[in-house]
């Protein structure tokens, strides 16, 4: 009886209890990034502060550099997403006719999420 009782109590539990699992897992989940709305007119300090005309001509910051490219033009009908993206990873896409490389790789880890945000808006608002 001691024996069975003891047989009984080792079957008890989830030890022994598996659960099926897929191997593989077909498709994608979709993500969405959600960008925080930003303030242009401190974007535009931002921009100044961070010396980005220095490269970028753009018409609202009144800025004519020529390294990178003219962004009242690169950056009509781009996304904020795409315009974050650009600032955080420039290289995940380069405009036609520069190299990878030039702009600095630091500004996503440089300026604050709503440094990023305000940015965004300055750039957007062209």
């Amino acid at each position: 009886m001691l024996a069975s009782a003891a047989l009984l109590a080792a079957g008890c539990g989830s030890e022994g209890t598996s659960q099926a699992r897929p191997e593989t897992v077909e498709g994608t989940i979709k993500t969405e990034t959600t960008v925080e709305k930003g303030d242009a007119a401190a974007g535009k300090q931002v921009f100044a502060a961070q010396g980005c005309g220095s490269c970028h001509a753009f018409e609202p910051a009144g800025s004519t550099g020529n390294v990178g490219p003219d962004l009242t033009e690169a950056l009509q009908g781009k996304d904020a997403e795409f315009i974050r993206q650009s600032i955080v990873d420039p290289n995940a896409e380069i405009a036609q006719g520069y190299q990878p490389g030039i702009m600095p790789q630091t500004y996503g880890s440089q300026l604050s999420d709503k440094q990023l945000a305000d940015l965004v808006a300055f750039l957007q608002s062209k």
